[in-house]
């Protein structure tokens, strides 16, 4: 049965171990900055934001050319042959030109919307911030999903080498009857199991770089390590953090925005009862007249006011005025959720990083300790005081510690970025200074 454990095990394990052996490390890793510098000049639901801020301008520039000077020019030639009873046939050109211009002088309902095209900018503009900054929190969340995945990969096959050499030393001492055929294939499972979680954790890091490559626009291959070891509690409280948010946060100022803009729109409505008042210019040139009879040539020059006083429309008005007072309503609503949405990640998210931090130290005690009760039980093995068994579950009590320590410290990470782009507006400095916290030399 031990021959047969062993030729099961063995091609697959040293087949793991080759394979990691061929992949690039000392390749040049990505880096955070560059992806997301990659992904800011490609990514296409980025670029469809830009569209819509775009799109917003051209809409306020068609608001304010209502309220504009309207000019106009006009010409007319044609050929013309007059037969009158009695009379020879006449031919002739006929010429008409004309010049008009109006100039609106009160048109509240207009000024209205133009207010609110311009509130409609601010939104589009908040709403392109808000995606960028979901856009770098959706990346980091991949990059260090495939770290992690990583980590876990570089562990696994750390250990499937000692287990194979622990292996191999028992199938020496099952061979002069020193070991139990039960250990052997207990460490054999065992190394068994450990293939199985690297086939699974290097389909994670390739889900995790596919999705990285969506949304950056570049092959996204390897990523920079987590070298950042020094990590300070989060400075500042959570009501202050709170409080910052609701003057800062992007997807609040956007929905604020949005409110103004509702606003607005219900009082251009409503001003719709109001008359308006334009003054007109116009100026007309001609040689014929009715039916391009032929007549000499005149000048007719005006210039006027023309007042517009709404009476009855059917109900037009008022139908409008409750409609931007529903979407209105919508609007502040939707920004009240919004704000107790926020309060609550807040609260979630200094809650997560200040246990986080908390469990960086703590599981790298675990990390130390069990290290020693590995070394002890391997010791006592070989003494013949303990089992096969029991070192296999310290070895894998470890090498979940260390996974429970990286994830520690990507968890804090991820803590601390979600907490400054939920608060404020993302710069730049954030992104240098947390793409410092890894290296892109290594990997």
């Amino acid at each position: 049965m031990a021959r047969l454990l062993g030729s099961a095990w063995r091609p697959v394990a040293w087949s793991v171990v080759i394979v990691l052996s061929l992949l690039p490390f000392g390749a040049a890793a990505q880096g955070l900055a560059d992806l997301y510098s990659a992904a800011l000049s490609s990514n296409p639901n980025l670029k469809a934001r830009e569209f819509g801020v775009e799109r917003a301008r051209a809409e306020s520039d068609g608001a304010r050319s209502r309220l504009l000077p309207q000019v106009f020019a006009d010409g007319e030639w044609s050929y013309n042959r007059q037969d009158d009873s009695g009379f020879d046939a006449q031919t002739y050109d006929g010429k008409r030109t004309s010049f008009s211009a109006r100039q609106s002088l009160f048109d509240l309902p207009s000024y209205r919307r133009l207010e609110a095209s311009k509130s409609t900018i601010s939104q589009r503009e908040q709403e392109l911030t808000l995606t960028r900054s979901n856009l770098f929190d959706e990346m980091l969340n991949r990059y260090l999903q495939a770290l992690y995945a990583q980590d876990e990969i570089d562990a696994l096959a750390s250990e499937v080498r000692a287990t194979s050499r622990q292996v191999d030393r028992l199938r020496a001492m099952r061979e002069r009857q020193m070991a139990k055929i039960t250990d052997l294939a207990e460490a054999e499972a065992y190394a068994l199991g450990l293939v199985t979680r690297e086939i699974v954790a290097r389909n994670e890091k390739d889900t995790a770089l596919a999705r990285l490559t969506e949304l950056c626009g570049v092959p996204v291959t390897q990523v920079a390590p987590l070298l950042h070891t020094a990590y300070e509690p989060v400075n500042g409280g959570p009501n202050e953090r709170i409080g910052t948010a609701m003057r800062s946060n992007p997807r609040l100022m956007a929905l604020t925005q949005a409110v103004d803009a509702a606003r607005r729109m219900v009082e251009a409505s409503r001003a719709e009862h109001l008359p308006q008042l334009s003054a007109g210019l116009s100026h007309i040139y001609s040689n014929t007249g009715f039916d391009n009879r032929r007549q000499p040539p005149y000048h007719s020059t005006s210039l006027g006011l023309e007042l517009r006083v709404p009476l009855y429309e059917g109900g037009r008005v008022d139908a409008s005025v409750r409609d931007a007072a529903a979407r209105l309503g919508s609007a502040e609503q939707e920004l009240v959720a919004a704000r107790r949405e926020i309060e609550r990640e807040i609260l979630t998210l200094w809650s997560s990083a200040r246990a986080n931090h908390a469990r960086i130290g703590s599981t790298a005690a675990e990390v130390v300790a069990l290290e020693l009760t590995v070394l002890s039980q391997e010791r006592a093995l070989e003494l013949g005081v303990s089992r096969i068994t029991d070192l296999l579950i310290a070895r894998q009590r470890l090498l979940r510690s260390r996974a429970e320590h990286a994830k520690a410290r990507y968890d804090y990470v991820r803590d601390v970025v979600a907490l400054t782009t939920r608060t404020s507006e993302l710069t730049a400095a954030d992104v240098a200074l947390w793409d410092g916290w890894f290296d892109s030399r290594r990997r």
